[in-house]
């Protein structure tokens, strides 16, 4: 081999070991250098980063960490941890060139960060004056405080409400895994959001926060989701703290859901009552109306603008009153107490009322409560009705009249042998001793009202007893009874004292029976003219 190609192949080797040489030189200067600066930082709150990786740091500095998850990188983790407090850290770390020392002042409090940018080594010291002033802090205490920090972190990253943190430029610093995972659903799916991605899309886009320390703002906001035709609904509560905020979001689907349900169905009520002839009006607890149909307007004449000014009970009453609406009061204290009164009876669920209105019409009006301490007016035109009533009335008591005008003594009998009319000559023919049978002005009312009870076995009993013996009786309460095809027949008896007593015995429709009596005015002149009696078999 000649001294050439010794050269040659003696190179290469050369070379890889001179580059390994300086490669262990290099690291053990990088080490060496990491070693120095940390040691100058021996008792702080110091980190080393080199690139995204953290180099070291100092026990009281990993205290300050999360637990890593293995995929976000320690300079993120690291920033995330500080921007709570020091909202422009990652745009101060982005720009950092060359050697020298930068100071980042917290957003509020006595704290700063140091950085130190040095042989390639990011050192960030965290300052803080707390200590000089409260020396005597105990280890105990420390720990306490430790305890108490890493309970509110579980609490936060547990919590089924998504919460995170913005600074003053409205960025996210911290968000918890409920909002994590909210954001990488919207991003398309688990499994394709980045861990390592930070900060995290703003969900619910930028929120203002109160103005003064400690305000809170309230509202409700819809998210929709990518791979449904549906919307998430959430209360978010903001609170300002410091130059920053506090953001909780609460789900709130099912609360919209139930508004949506109760807003169909009070829409499908209101159809149903735009379909009704009474007139309805609700007012709430604070006695103003909230609700109302076609039907109280045409029934009032209210106008439609005034009705939906929702005018408080009192006026809408004042405003019927106007109208001639309502019946005329006898003067205006009167009036007040009887509003009063309406509205305490229409609460309670008694108040229901004819009002006979000054022009004609007649209404009922009734008054029915309500959940949450509302009322509801039902108002029912019912003139037609009324005058149908009166007209039956006056026909009833012309009949009446008519019926207590006949020399015939009437008794009217139901199929079951129930009395249930009687004229005043019936009375009056056959008194009794015993009751009764009419009120002070006499005639068909008061004697329907106590023979009701009455009953064709006691009444052939009552005719028996003023009467000659006769198998008569017997042969009207077969009549009465008989389920056959029946047809009128007469008959006569006679008195205790000697006078004739002529009877007609007539079926009715229904299976009623009417049975009248009269007395002859001349005996003599009668006698030939009356028929023989039907031959009518006794029953028991």
């Amino acid at each position: 081999m000649t001294v050439q190609n010794l050269i040659a192949l003696g190179l290469p080797l050369l070379a890889c070991v001179v580059a390994v040489y300086l490669v262990n030189r290099e690291s053990r200067y990088g080490r060496s250098v990491a070693r120095q600066l940390l040691r100058e930082a021996e008792g702080s709150i110091t980190f080393l980063l080199d690139g995204d990786h953290l180099e070291d740091a100092t026990p009281a500095a990993h205290a300050l960490l999360p637990r890593r998850d293995g995929h976000t990188p320690d300079r993120e983790t690291l920033i995330r941890a500080l921007s709570a407090r020091f909202g422009n850290l990652r745009q101060v770390l982005d720009t950092i060139e060359g050697e020298g020392i930068i100071t980042i002042p917290a957003d509020d409090g006595p704290e700063w960060v140091e950085a130190e940018y040095w042989e390639g080594f990011l050192r960030l010291t965290l300052h803080s004056d707390i200590g000089a002033r409260a020396p005597g802090i105990s280890a105990l205490a420390v720990s306490e405080l430790e305890q108490e920090l890493e309970s509110l972190r579980a609490m936060g990253e547990d919590s089924p409400q998504l919460i995170w943190h913005q600074n003053g430029h409205g960025e996210i610093t911290w968000a918890n895994r409920a909002y994590l995972d909210l954001d990488a659903r919207l991003s398309g799916s688990m499994a394709a959001a980045d861990p390592g991605a930070w900060p995290p899309g703003q969900i619910f886009g930028t929120l203002d926060a109160p103005p003064d320390q400690g305000d809170t703002d309230q509202r409700r906001v819809p998210v929709a989701l990518p791979e449904a035709d549906e919307e998430l609904w959430f209360d978010i509560t903001t609170v300002r703290r410091g130059p920053g905020s506090v953001h909780f979001a609460a789900d709130a689907g099912a609360v919209v859901r139930a508004e949506v349900a109760q807003r169909n169905f009070v829409q499908t009520l209101a159809k149903t009552f735009a379909d009704l002839a009474i007139g309805l009006a609700i007012f709430d607890r604070q006695r103003r109306l909230v609700m109302f149909n076609p039907s109280l307007m045409e029934l009032t004449g209210l106008p439609v603008d005034f009705l939906a000014t929702r005018p408080l009970i009192h006026s809408f009453l004042d405003r019927l009153r106007e109208q001639r609406m309502l019946p005329e009061p006898r003067n205006y204290r009167n009036w007040r107490e009887e509003i009063a009164a309406l509205e305490a009876e229409a609460a309670d669920g008694t108040y229901c009322e004819t009002w006979m209105l000054p022009g004609g019409q007649t209404y009922r009006v009734t008054g029915r409560p309500h959940p949450d301490g509302a009322i509801a007016f039902l108002m029912e035109d019912i003139t037609a009705e009324m005058s149908l009533t009166r007209r039956f009335r006056s026909q009833i008591e012309t009949a009446t009249a008519v019926f207590d005008s006949l020399d015939e003594g009437i008794a009217v009998f139901s199929p079951s042998g129930t009395l249930t009319m009687a004229n005043a000559a019936y009375e009056e023919l056959w008194p009794r001793h015993d009751e009764t049978a009419t009120d002070a002005a006499g005639g068909l009312a008061g004697a329907t009202l106590s023979l009701r009870e009455h009953r064709l076995r006691g009444e052939i009993e009552r005719w028996k007893a003023s009467c000659v013996p006769s198998d008569l009786w017997a042969d009207i309460r077969s009549s009465a009874a008989s389920g056959e095809e029946r047809r009128p027949w007469t008959g006569r008896v006679r008195r205790d004292d000697g006078r004739l007593v002529l009877f007609r015995v007539v079926p009715l429709a229904a299976g009623a029976t009417m049975v009248a009596f009269s007395h002859p005015q001349d005996e003599a002149e009668l006698r030939p003219l009356l028929p023989a009696p039907r031959p009518v078999a006794a029953t028991a």
